[in-house]
């Protein structure tokens, strides 16, 4: 049995079309991956903010532990000079 010649047609076109779309995308999927992608960029923009504030806590942090020892080694070098006795 022979396939005719405009089912092949037919076919190619059904098949052809949907598949182009999928690959290149269409009007209605540029509206969703801009969609898509702002909101990405706004996931990005809120990570981005909690490591910023994540930094500034650690280096607050920091600063304060740099006083402390600073203020241990001070003690610390007093204690070890000794007192005179009378």
């Amino acid at each position: 049995m022979r396939i005719p010649g405009w089912v092949f047609i037919i076919f190619m076109v059904f098949w052809l079309g949907p598949a182009m779309k999928w690959m290149f995308g269409g009007p209605e999927s540029k509206r969703v991956r801009a969609t898509k992608q702002g909101k990405l960029d706004q996931r990005i923009d809120a990570a981005l903010q909690e490591r910023d504030q994540v930094i500034e806590d650690l280096q607050h942090r920091i600063s304060e532990l740099e006083s402390r020892l600073d203020f241990a080694e001070r003690m610390l070098a007093e204690r070890k000079e000794p007192a005179a006795l009378p």
